[in-house]
């Protein structure tokens, strides 16, 4: 078989392992190993742990890397990448900020960093899946909240200011929703002041 031949056999796979490329195209393991390195070389496929590779142009997509990081845990692009995404931001972020139900973690993929925060399942929320990032996303609402909630929870170092930010058409009520599912008390109380000092900034800044 052709190197471009198994790849047509991987294509329609986002992610695929040694083992299940060697299925797809009926190779042994030790061939679709060396075959999955020839087309690494030719940048059709980007491992991204031992045995692990992302297919075709999602090594270059952040919610492909977001979710690959966050493997087998569900991910998705939140945060500053998210406001970016939707262009509610101009200065593109160095990191790519994740939300999972899985552990934090600081993750590196394809040149890309990853950074991966943890959301318990009540507030896993607020996104949709987007075919240009072959992944799932934040609606800018979701991303705004989820700064000011990390912020408050004092645990991933992340800041609660943002860059200039368009607040237009920003539906407030939603973050209102989000916050009633935090647990009364501090934190709470901390994620609504963030939220509350957030928007002043930005509103002091669009003047």
């Amino acid at each position: 078989m052709t190197t471009l031949s198994f790849y047509r056999k991987l294509i329609g796979h986002r992610e695929v392992t040694t083992r299940s490329a060697a299925q797809l195209s009926g190779m042994g393991m030790s061939t679709a190993s060396m075959a999955l390195r020839r087309l690494e070389v030719e940048g059709l496929v980007s491992r991204i742990k031992p045995g692990a590779w992302l297919v075709g142009t999602a090594a270059t997509r952040p919610g492909a890397l977001v979710s690959a990081a966050a493997h087998p845990y569900k991910a998705y692009l939140s945060g500053w990448s998210a406001l970016r995404h939707h262009g509610r931001i101009q200065q593109l972020p160095r990191d790519f900020f994740g939300v999972t139900l899985g552990r934090p973690a600081k993750v590196e993929l394809t040149g890309a960093t990853i950074r991966l925060h943890h959301i318990t399942p009540a507030l896993f929320d607020g996104y949709t899946y987007e075919p240009s990032i072959e992944g799932l996303v934040a609606s800018p609402e979701k991303a705004f909240f989820d700064v000011a909630y990390f912020s408050a929870m004092n645990r991933s170092r992340i800041s609660g200011s943002l860059p200039e930010t368009d607040l237009n058409g920003f539906r407030w009520s939603k973050l209102q929703a989000w916050l009633r599912l935090v647990p009364k008390g501090g934190t709470r109380t901390a994620v609504e002041r963030g939220i509350q000092k957030m928007r002043a900034r930005q509103s002091g800044s669009s003047k």
